[in-house]
């Protein structure tokens, strides 16, 4: 057994023994490693009922341009995890897509790291893993003067130790997804709007959405996705109850430093059994 695996195992073998017994081994490192913080999916506590938007594997000039005037025309601020393949490189698509991360920071949306060729983060060795994240952060801290401390890991997969000592080492807030629009999996506006009432249904209470800004179908999707929105809110309200508040994912976490940001202390579990599943087919 190499040097680094036994220690992986002498680490979960602490963990398992320190923990509560029904606590998974991927929660006891979680809360080992990250300190619990993280952002689940789940609304903030102080909140009856949320929806938080978010987008992976841009930007891509063709569509995220109209998706940021879209967000605009219903003034909703969302998360873009950004995957560093996109932006590095001189040829005239990186560099539009450069200026695309310094418009999203300017319109008051939030960059999220989203590595940089999207691949699980486990199947790497460490010095793959630490390229990942870093050559992302550093290109989009040199084009916009922030580094991201929030991350999304590809396919929602961060369970090896290497990679939570990865995540940790960097102090980044991992941030997984609630509600999974599966807009990776149809190819019409209509069906991601479907999938998405069909997850409020299974979701009553909301949280962190899950799109793709790279797919000209979710784009379109997003103003339909808002009319249902509206429509459950209009009914909350009749009965007396509490709408759905459109957050961001820095009102998920504690602020570190000046405008950092670290993840709140939520509920340390599992993620959503099917976030595996939910961007396999992204690129």
């Amino acid at each position: 057994m190499s040097v680094p695996r036994l220690a992986a195992t002498l680490l979960l073998s602490l963990l398992s023994a320190a923990a509560p017994s029904q606590a998974t081994p991927v929660a006891r490192a979680r809360r080992s490693l990250l300190g619990g913080q993280h952002i689940d999916g789940r609304c903030p506590p102080r909140f009856r009922r949320c929806l938080a938007f978010t987008f992976d594997d841009g930007p891509e000039i063709r569509t995220t341009p109209r998706l940021l005037d879209m967000l605009d025309a219903h003034h909703v601020r969302a998360t873009f995890f950004v995957v560093g393949h996109r932006i590095d490189g001189e040829q005239p698509h990186h560099r539009a897509q450069r200026g695309l991360l310094r418009e999203i920071v300017r319109r008051g949306h939030l960059l999220g790291n989203h590595t940089y060729h999207h691949v699980v983060l486990g199947n790497l060795r460490p010095s793959q893993i630490a390229y990942e994240i870093d050559r992302t952060g550093d290109i989009v801290e040199r084009t916009t003067g922030r580094r991201p401390e929030i991350m999304r890991a590809p396919f929602g997969l961060l369970t090896a130790p290497r990679s939570l000592g990865a995540v940790a080492a960097r102090n980044l807030t991992p941030a997984y997804w609630m509600i999974d629009t599966h807009d990776w999996e149809v190819t019409s506006a209509e069906a991601v709007q479907d999938r998405f009432r069909r997850e409020l249904l299974e979701h009553p209470y909301g949280g962190v959405v899950l799109m793709h800004d790279t797919r000209p179908w979710s784009v379109r999707a997003f103003p339909l996705i808002m009319q249902v929105v509206a429509r459950r809110n209009a009914e909350l309200v009749a009965r007396g109850e509490a709408p759905f508040a459109i957050l961001n994912l820095d009102q998920f976490v504690t602020p570190r430093g000046n405008e950092a940001l670290r993840g709140a202390p939520l509920n340390l579990r599992r993620p959503n059994a099917r976030r595996g599943a939910a961007t396999r087919a992204s690129r």
